[in-house]
């Protein structure tokens, strides 16, 4: 029990406590009374008084920043051409790869089938049969020609000059069959030359056919990422550049999942905001809801002009309600500081800018002045003043005495 003095004119009982009852002494107004100074009777008063609990607390910093997509990119097309089909529109969610506009493809298709049917005639001319593979140089059709009457030609040579030196034909006999030898080995090479160069064209053909495809390819622009539409600027029927320096903007895409917090923090926090740190943040949208995310980038630097650094957190979006745009209030857990000291906020006192708390012990009141900090659930945080396991009263004395002056019997 706390034990109070004061006049007997201003003595008043105040109902127990639930969290701690102390009973008050005596069932009358004389029974328990003790004298004051100057002989007059005090009565002894019961207040209430609770324990300091010892509580674990998460430090926060609070920010405020916005919500930006994790990316954002403008679509162009590749080729030019008159827009044909409009596949997605603002505000629809589309996968990588998936179609969002096409393009009229028939000059396209036409260029395609042009250098198809090029193709096939030189595959033709090199023996390739219904897109078989070609044959190889020595099974070409010229080739096998003219390596053959070289071959003859150059035994018939053979044979003017085993006969020339029997004596049996002359010298002119002899230098025609090499000159014709010489002819027909040239015919060869020309063959094989022109062989080779078929080969090449084909090549050619081919590089100029996997183009068209890939520009027919082209006519139907998909989405370059996972995302949203959020901005669509051509209409069916309009031509487009493309593939240019004068590309025409087709839509604008966003990745919402996740998205990006971009905030600055006070430079006094530095060293306390690190990567990997848990965010929550709250939007106009969904008040009191918490959205969690994590910090992931810590700007090198403090802004001169605004004292602040930036930093960007990585948050969850899985069911697309936060909008890229949005103006966000969060907070940073930075740690968790164990065994703070809290009381009810009713024993605490604010005076001239002065905090009190009155602390209880071994039946004396001790009046202390304290530092406050935080406040949950209806307790305050006591930084400096008193120590968890110490009670403090929770009555208003100056509530109680109606603004008289208190003794305290110590």
């Amino acid at each position: 029990m706390i034990r109070v003095s004061l006049p007997r004119t201003v003595a008043r009982v105040i109902p127990l406590s639930l969290l701690l009852p102390i009973v008050a002494l005596g069932c009358s107004r004389d029974q328990g009374a003790k004298a004051t100074p100057d002989g007059s009777k005090a009565q002894t008063n019961a207040v209430t008084v609770a324990p300091v609990e010892a509580r674990d607390v998460q430090r926060r910093v609070e920010i405020v920043g916005s919500i930006e997509p994790d990316e954002e990119i403008t679509v162009y097309a590749q080729v030019s051409g008159y827009v044909e089909k409009i596949l997605a529109d603002l505000g629809d969610r589309v996968n990588a790869g998936q179609p969002l506009i096409q393009l009229d493809q028939a000059d396209f298709r036409l260029q395609v089938q042009r250098v198809e049917a090029i193709l096939r005639q030189t595959q033709a001319k090199l023996g390739a049969v219904d897109g078989k593979e070609t044959l190889s140089d020595d099974q070409q059709s010229p080739v096998r020609q003219a390596k053959a009457s070289s071959e003859d030609a150059a035994l018939w040579y053979e044979r003017m000059q085993s006969l020339y030196k029997e004596g049996a034909v002359s010298r002119n006999d002899v230098d025609t069959a090499r000159a014709k030898r010489d002819a027909l080995k040239a015919t060869l090479d020309g063959a094989l030359d022109q062989v080779r160069s078929l080969r090449d064209q084909l090549k050619e053909q081919q590089a100029l056919l996997d183009l068209a495809r890939r520009n027919l390819g082209y006519t139907v622009i998909r989405a370059p990422i996972d995302g949203s539409i959020k901005q669509r600027d051509v209409s069916v029927g309009q031509y487009i550049a493309g593939g240019s320096m004068q590309n025409t903007k087709l839509l604008v895409m966003v990745r919402d999942d996740p998205l990006k917090l971009k905030a600055s923090v006070p430079e006094r926090f530095q060293g306390q905001i690190r990567p990997g740190q848990e965010v929550k943040l709250q939007v106009e949208a969904y008040s009191g809801r918490d959205f969690t995310g994590m910090v992931t980038r810590v700007g090198p630097a403090v802004f001169s002009d605004t004292r602040t650094f930036p930093i960007e957190a990585r948050i969850p979006n899985k069911q697309g309600l936060l909008k890229p745009g949005s103006f966000a209030k969060a907070r940073v857990q930075i740690r968790v500081d164990r065994g703070v000291a809290f009381v009810p906020e009713e024993a605490v006192y604010y005076f001239v800018g002065i905090t009190k708390a009155f602390v209880v012990k071994d039946g004396v009141v001790e009046e202390r002045q304290v530092k406050a900090g935080e406040r949950q659930d209806g307790l305050v945080e006591i930084v400096e003043g008193v120590a968890s396991g110490e009670m403090v009263a929770t009555s208003r004395l100056s509530q109680l005495f109606g603004g008289a002056t208190v003794q305290v019997v110590k």
